[in-house]
C-alpha cells in the first residue's frame, strides 16, 4: 500500500505569497490562489482525448491535429480573447468568425494547452490544409530558454 501526496505545499498555510486576505464586515476570509488558473491558455475545437502533435522550437510552439470531422469551409483564424486582465486564451474560428467545435462536444471537454509565459498569444497563427490544422504560437523575442 502506498500513499500520493497531491499537493504538498496545500499543508502549508502561512505562506503568505499563496492566500490574501479579505476583509468583511464581521468575518476575515482567506482566498486561495487556483493552481489550475494559467495566464496563457490555447483551446482547439477538438476533444480533450484527441491526438494533438505539439512541436517545440526555439521560436513558437506548433499543434498538429487532423481535423476531417469539422467543417472548414473557407478557412481558420487563431483568435485571441482576453478572458481578464493578464489571463488570454486562444480560440480557433472560422475565417466568417462561427466557431468550428461540434455541437457534440461539451465546452468542458475541449482540447487546451497550458501555455508558457513567454508566448505571444496575440502574434498566433491558424492555418488548414490537406485535412491537418496547424496552430502556431510564437515565443517572446527575450526569451533565453532558461
Amino acid at each position: 500500500m502506498f500513499s500520493i501526496k497531491i499537493n504538498p505545499s496545500a499543508n502549508n498555510r502561512n505562506m503568505r505569497s499563496q492566500h490574501a486576505v479579505v476583509s468583511t464586515t464581521s468575518t476575515t476570509k482567506k482566498l486561495w490562489k487556483l493552481p489550475h488558473v494559467f495566464a496563457k491558455v490555447l483551446e482547439l475545437p477538438f476533444r480533450s482525448d484527441d491526438d494533438v502533435s505539439v512541436e517545440e522550437t526555439p521560436h513558437s510552439f506548433r499543434f498538429i491535429a487532423y481535423a476531417n470531422n469539422i467543417n472548414i469551409s473557407n478557412g481558420v483564424r487563431a483568435h485571441a480573447i482576453e478572458i481578464l486582465p493578464g489571463m488570454t486564451k486562444i480560440v480557433i474560428k472560422g475565417m466568417d468568425g462561427a466557431d468550428l467545435q461540434q455541437s457534440q462536444f461539451q465546452p468542458l471537454d475541449l482540447w487546451r494547452f497550458r501555455l508558457p509565459a513567454w508566448t505571444r498569444p496575440e502574434m498566433t497563427t491558424a492555418v488548414y490544409s490537406a485535412g491537418k490544422l496547424v496552430v502556431t504560437v510564437p515565443k517572446s523575442l527575450d526569451y533565453s530558454g532558461k
